[in-house]
């Protein structure tokens, strides 16, 4: 598979760096779309249960199960088989622009997470689409594959700015998807800090799965702190003051809203999983197309 640009094509380029950053996820999905889009790609998905197809030089992020180690004991060289794909999904990213994303690095990491998606879709022939929400559509770029489309994926996802005052109202981009017959793969990239229900991730006829970015701090808080803190929630502006020492407290209270919302999204048979900077995504995305697998045998 040819490279699809070079940190050397464009140096100054947030869009290049962020690019430079994908990593390849291995997407899957359970429901294929009828009217695939064909495009500048062969339609070729690394990976188990399929034809085999050739041999390329292996790549960053392709998995090491893929080796061919008679190719490497013959060349030198390490190879990886790649296959034919049985059936294409049209896949769909919606990003949290909510000012609660704002801070920290939660906004850079959903990037590269999104990108990584997207990269993995339309390098393997499957259209990919992109939603950035808050309270209302900032951005919308249809379903499509090659290597323009995945570079204005890239270029909207580098210039993400989250809203100042906005919170995200899944409920509402779930029901602009369904005005576009979505289909597909649904990925929701949000922090979910705040009233949103599994319910409003459901999409009939639609596999959603969901990616809950958070920081490290705000999924647990570091134990033994001390001390007053004014806090301020982006989304409605309200302050209060935060003792620290209670830190036991907040790690419960959210350790239980962790629980019941993963609960929740799967008795509706959305699969989830949380993310922060700390973490290696590529891993736990690889498990979340899995659970849901698994789930439907």
């Amino acid at each position: 598979m040819a490279e699809i640009t070079t940190a050397a094509d464009h140096q100054a380029s947030p869009a290049a760096r962020l690019l430079a950053r994908r990593r390849f996820i291995e997407l899957a999905a359970r429901r294929p779309v009828d009217d695939f889009l064909s495009g500048s790609w062969e339609s070729r998905r690394p990976g188990s249960g399929y034809e085999f197809e050739t041999l390329r030089e292996m790549a960053p992020g392709d998995p090491v199960r893929l080796i061919d180690w008679g190719a490497r004991a013959r060349t030198g060289k390490l190879y990886v088989r790649e296959f034919l794909g049985e059936s294409f999904f049209r896949l769909h990213l919606v990003c949290d622009l909510s000012a609660s994303m704002a801070g920290g690095r939660k906004a850079a990491l959903m990037a590269e997470i999104a990108v990584s998606l997207a990269w993995s879709a339309i390098s393997t022939g499957n259209p990919c689409g992109l939603l950035l929400w808050a309270a209302e559509p900032a951005a919308y770029l249809a379903p499509a594959v090659g290597r323009e489309h995945l570079l204005a994926l890239t270029e909207t996802l580098a210039r993400l700015r989250s809203q100042a005052g906005k919170a995200f109202a899944a409920n509402r981009a779930a029901a602009f998807l369904r005005e576009q017959h979505a289909g597909g793969l649904v990925f929701f990239l949000a922090d979910f800090l705040d009233n949103t229900s599994p319910a409003d991730l459901v999409l009939p006829g639609t596999e959603v799965k969901v990616v809950q970015i958070l920081e490290e701090s705000e999924k647990q808080l570091p134990p033994g702190l001390k001390g007053l803190a004014v806090c301020r929630d982006p989304e409605s502006g309200r302050q209060a003051l935060v003792d620290l020492a209670r830190w036991r407290r907040y790690n419960r209270a959210m350790a239980d809203y962790l629980a019941s919302f993963q609960e929740g999204l799967r008795r509706l048979a959305i699969a989830a999983t949380v993310i922060t900077p700390a973490d290696d995504y590529v891993p736990l995305l690889n498990r979340l197309g899995e659970a849901v697998n698994a789930g439907h045998r």
